[in-house]
Formats: structure tokens, sequence, C-alpha cells
């Protein structure tokens, strides 16, 4: 049996949106996100208190927040957007999505990756010192040791040979902690980039949201009251005109009413053209929604008909009504 398909609708500026039912998917993978990083808690991530999720909020804050001695004073990084991202996918959730929300999300796209790109910031480069030699029972080491640099986490074997009666539930896997740059894969490298811990990262989600956002396709109903002349435009709305134009010849002329009553609640492709789409945002004033308008539909009164009527009419300069050809203004009627 065929899978129901939902299609919600939304009122956006002169128009009614309906969405072709293929749901937006990015909005779960986010939810499902959130909860993991925000369960992923204290000793399972290798610190006293505190969530992934608040770790990855407070990663390159200043201090007091950030280590006192870290060379990242808190001006970028992963925390400045991403409360701005929760909030936005909360609001949105799988409906509509305008300019300034994708350029919210592209901006977070880049600002992970910069991150992963920068020498400090990136998760994977937090900096640790070491004792190049230390005993690995009890942490101890002789006077004058060389130290050494470990980069991802703190939590590494000398820490908890050191302070294996204070770690209070602390846990860490090898791969959190590395002797070399760009190597280790600490849970909050793992919640922006994905891993073990999270599966799909946030920048991966962000990617995907971009994508389908950018791909939503929508039919409209038009409920401005503007002139309807700009939709002549359209290659089948203006075949539609001319046919109900030929059609709906009543004595005297040209019925108005039923050339309304033909075109009115009729559903018109707009074929891909990038043209026509601009143009119906504008006319149905819901400039700034992004996706595709694959149809469209429109109410006419009689009136209205009149007038795009007139103006189809003028632009072909004369309309031949049996085998006489008369002036447009002449074969209107209403």
């Amino acid at each position: 049996m065929p899978k129901k398909v939902t299609k919600k609708t939304q009122k956006v500026g002169d128009a009614i949106l309906e969405d072709s039912g293929v749901p937006i998917s990015f909005y779960n993978d986010y939810v499902e996100w959130k909860r993991t990083v925000s369960s992923l808690k204290g000793g399972a991530i290798g610190v006293l208190r505190g969530s992934l999720w608040t770790a990855l909020t407070n990663h390159v804050k200043p201090p007091p927040i950030a280590r006192p001695k870290s060379p990242n004073k808190g001006q970028t990084g992963a925390y400045i957007e991403l409360d701005k991202i929760d909030a936005l996918i909360l609001k949105r959730r799988d409906g509509i999505y305008f300019e300034e929300d994708a350029e919210l999300l592209e901006t977070a796209i880049n600002d992970i990756e910069d991150l992963k790109d920068h020498p400090s910031l990136n998760p994977q480069n937090i900096m640790f010192n070491r004792p190049a030699r230390f005993n690995k029972k009890t942490g101890a080491y002789p006077k004058g040791t060389k130290k050494v640099k470990i980069y991802g986490h703190y939590l590494d074997e000398y820490f908890k040979a050191k302070h294996k009666n204070k770690l209070n539930g602390r846990t860490s896997d090898p791969s959190w902690y590395n002797s070399k740059k760009d190597t280790a894969t600490p849970p909050i490298y793992q919640a922006l980039f994905g891993g073990d811990l999270v599966t799909v990262g946030l920048l991966e989600i962000m990617e995907k949201a971009v994508e389908e956002i950018d791909n939503r396709d929508y039919s409209i109903e038009i409920t401005t009251s503007k002139p309807a002349k700009y939709l002549t435009e359209i290659t089948s709305f203006r075949q539609a005109l001319g046919k109900a134009i030929s059609t709906s010849k009543s004595e005297g002329g040209v019925s108005a009413s039923k050339v309304a009553s033909k075109l009115s609640g009729r559903s018109f492709e707009v074929g891909g053209n990038q043209k026509a789409v601009n143009m119906l945002k504008r006319y149905a004033n819901m400039q700034g929604v992004v996706g595709n308008i694959t149809s469209f539909s429109i109410v006419l009164t009689p009136a209205k008909a009149k007038t795009l009527m007139q103006y189809y009419m003028k632009s072909n300069m004369s309309v031949k009504t049996r085998t006489i050809t008369k002036s447009w203004r002449d074969l209107l009627v209403n």
C-alpha cells in the first residue's frame, strides 16, 4: 500500500504555499543530535560536570569559562552561532525557510569548517602538557623531566595515573588524545564532525539542511489583489489564457466571466524557469522564501479577468473572432 503523503500549507505574503509532501529530514536529525549531545555528560565525556552540549556551547568562550592560558580568547568558534541555529531550527521545524535562515545555516557551515582549519580552535588541537616519562601506576616523575604536548583531551594515561583516586567516574577513550595535531577525536570534535559518540556531526546536518531547503518544491495559491498581467509572462498561463479567450465567445465579444471561470483555481506549471519563479515570488509578496515554485493557481474575478484580457489582447494587437478582425476593446464583455 502506498505510503500516505502529508502536505503542509502556510500563508506567506499574498500566497498560500503547499509543499510537495517530501519531508525535511534534517530537522529530525538535528533533534536527535541535540538529544545525544545533551545526554552525554559528566564522566562519559571525561569531565566532572556538564554535558557535551554545554561543553560545545562554552567552547572558546573567554575566561572564566575557558582555561586562563588558552590561546583562544573566545572571539570566534562554534558557540557564536549555535544558540541562533538552535532557535531557528526549533522555530521553523520542517516548515518554510527564508533567505536569512539559509544564510545563517551557511555561516554555520563556514564557521565549523574554519574551526577545523584553525591551529588552536580545532578541538583536535586543544593542548595540554604532561611529563615525557612518568610512573605508570602513580604518575610520579623525576624533577626536571621534560614536558611534552598532548592534544585533544586532558584525560590521558598520565592524568589517570596521577589522579586515580579523584577521577569521580571520569573515563576517556585513547582516541580522544594524541601526541600529534589534527589526529585526536575528543567529544567536542565528534559533536561537530561525527564519531563513535555522536554518529552524525553538526556539520553534516547543516550541509543537509541547506541542500534540503534549497531543493524544496512548492505549489502556491495566489491571493493578491494586484493586476494579474505579470502572469502572462509564464508560458503555461499565457497559453491557457489565450485558449480561454478563444473559447469564451458570447454575443458581441468575449465573456470575462467565462474566462475567469475557466482559469480560476486551475494549476499552472512553472516549468523550472527561474525567472518565472522570481517573478511569482515578487508578485505574490513572498520574496525571501527559499525553494522552488513548481506550479501556481489564482482566483480571478470577472473584473480582474477583464483587465488581464485587455493586457493580453493589447499585446497581441488584434484578435480574430469568426472571420472578422476586431479591435480588442470591441471584443470584451462581462
